[in-house]
């Protein structure tokens, strides 16, 4: 397979799995435990879930929420 072809390929692979994120950012939910999403500004289209990491690291609201690992790419 040409070189030119795998990245071809890889990008539209990458642009669906964004696509379908942002289908997950805009309804604010998480889809794993139904808990508001939350930007993360250290690296752009960072998207994580309210109850992501430890309760030190989240909103007062979510600290007493179960942890949840979703994050997920816009870009």
């Amino acid at each position: 397979m040409a070189r030119k072809t795998k990245r071809q390929l890889h990008r539209e692979k990458m642009d669906k799995i964004h696509a379908e994120n942002q289908a997950i950012v805009a309804t604010g939910v998480c889809p794993q435990c139904g808990t508001g999403l939350k930007y993360n500004s250290a690296i752009t289209g960072w998207w994580q879930c309210g109850a992501y990491g430890g309760p030190s690291f989240r909103k007062p609201e979510h600290k007493d929420l179960p942890k949840c690992s979703f994050q997920c790419f816009t870009q």
